[in-house]
């Protein structure tokens, strides 16, 4: 199939229906000329119509008339997303005249039926169109036994809504279909008498009020009632409904209960692994910070005596009367027993809850923070002695870039302890949060999501203890 020049179609389109003819009609000498009449022929919209279609539906004759030439059968009998062809809609919607273009081309029309097995005719009589039921019959009255999947003829739903015309059409063309039973094996008959109140042309006495009675026990309505509303069955109805709609939002909420109860473990669970790998850390850094002050006492620049001639005790520090190295001896110490206490505290001590832990590693890290700060200035102070008073500039320099490292560092760690602390607004919004939130929730639920919504806050902010 040769490609469509473009916008070809959707101006083809836009013609049917306007039912501009002479526009039409241009377009298609147009598409004759280039080679893409076919093409032009099998264009569908978005919905599936073609062009046969829409012009059919619409019940422009004269462009019915102009667009029939391009079609053959099967492409005539291409259905739409509403499961109707051209012919068929045009049945439904009573266009008599375009029936007839039809029929007069494709008498076969009268039997393609949709999915459902319904016929054009069975769409006609249903809508009351009598002409439209006619000129089907006319050319071929066959068709009027086609049964859709329920069992009903064209002459069941006719004589059930009343329309007397149809009903009357339908029985002279063809008598025998009247005793046709559908799949309840009801007849034409049964269904016009749904539609009467039978009952109340019994004659008045007794045995009218016990079939009455029997019939309104049995649930039956009065005519003028069907297709009311049933104030019993409409409460009744409402009420399943309700419980349908509470059961259904019970099992959603346990549901998601049991998915929110299983997040929150997984949370836990990574809490405590992130408590775990601390506690490792601070014990492990403890011992080498200890190994570090009690190696250096031991390690000093200028050594010790080893003999009496100098006068001094054997094994004394050749720098002992220097105040740098005593200020270093104190602060060395302090961080030997700080780490040696923390790492005694550590190996001794066992918190089974998280809670328990992270209390734990609070007095620790502070500790930590007293050792580290000691070993800083334990190294800074014996600087001054190594770099000697001819090259002070060198300890001082020192100082000058450790001491704002170690400050501004303890500075920060500070502030992301006391942050927390001051952060009112938050507990606020996340009462308001669960005082606005929707009732059908038990209270445990809000604070599982509560739980939640404070474990996606730590996520995004760094977790100091």
């Amino acid at each position: 199939m040769m490609d469509l020049p473009p916008l070809s179609h959707q101006a083809l389109f836009a013609a049917v229906r306007s039912a501009d003819a002479a526009a039409v009609r241009a377009l298609l000498a147009d598409a004759e000329a280039s080679g893409t009449s076919a093409a032009l022929a099998a264009a569908q919209t978005d919905a599936g119509e073609t062009a046969l279609y829409v012009a059919a539906e619409a019940g422009s004759e004269e462009v019915v008339r102009l667009l029939l030439p391009l079609y053959d059968f099967e492409t005539a009998t291409v259905r739409s997303r509403l499961d109707l062809d051209a012919f068929h809609v045009a049945a439904k919607q009573g266009h008599a005249g375009v029936v007839k273009e039809f029929l007069e081309r494709w008498p076969a029309l009268c039997s393609v039926c949709d999915s459902s097995n319904t016929s054009p005719l069975y769409s006609a009589a249903v809508k009351d169109h009598l002409d439209v039921v006619t000129a089907i019959l006319d050319t071929d009255d066959s068709c009027i036994r086609i049964v859709r999947k329920n069992g009903k003829t064209s002459l069941h739903t006719a004589a059930r809504i009343g329309y007397h015309r149809i009903v009357k059409e339908l029985i002279e063309r063809d008598p025998g279909i009247v005793p046709i039973r559908d799949r309840k094996g009801q007849t034409a008959l049964h269904m016009a008498v749904k539609a009467m109140d039978l009952a109340e042309k019994v004659p008045y006495g007794e045995s009218k009020m016990e079939i009455m009675e029997w019939l309104s026990e049995a649930g039956a309505k009065n005519a003028r009632n069907v297709g009311k509303i049933d104030e019993t069955s409409e409460l009744r109805r409402t009420v399943s409904d309700i419980k349908h709609n509470v059961q259904a939002q019970l099992d959603e909420n346990r549901k998601t209960n049991k998915r929110v109860t299983g997040i929150a473990k997984e949370l836990r669970k990574l809490h405590r692994e992130a408590v775990q790998n601390t506690i490792n850390s601070v014990t492990m850094v403890a011992t080498l910070i200890a190994s570090i002050a009690f190696v250096s006492i031991f390690n000093l620049p200028g050594q010790y005596y080893q003999d009496t001639t100098s006068g001094e005790d054997i094994g004394e520090a050749k720098i002992a009367k220097l105040t740098g190295f005593r200020v270093f001896c104190l602060l060395n110490a302090t961080a030997l027993f700080i780490s040696l206490a923390v790492v005694v505290v550590q190996i001794t001590l066992v918190a089974w809850e998280t809670g328990a832990q992270k209390q734990v590693i609070k007095i620790v890290n502070k500790l930590m923070w007293c050792a580290c700060l000691s070993t800083c200035a334990a190294f800074v102070s014996l600087a001054y002695v190594v770099v000697g008073p001819q090259h002070a500039w060198m300890a001082f320099t020192i100082s000058a870039i450790g001491g704002p490292i170690m400050i501004g560092t303890l500075l920060f760690l500070a502030y992301l302890l006391l942050r927390p602390r001051f952060k009112f607004g938050e507990d606020r919004q996340r009462r308001i949060k669960r005082a606005s939130g929707s009732k059908s929730f038990s209270w445990s639920l809000h604070d599982r999501l509560s739980d939640l919504e404070a474990f996606s806050d730590h996520e995004k902010r760094i977790y100091a203890l």
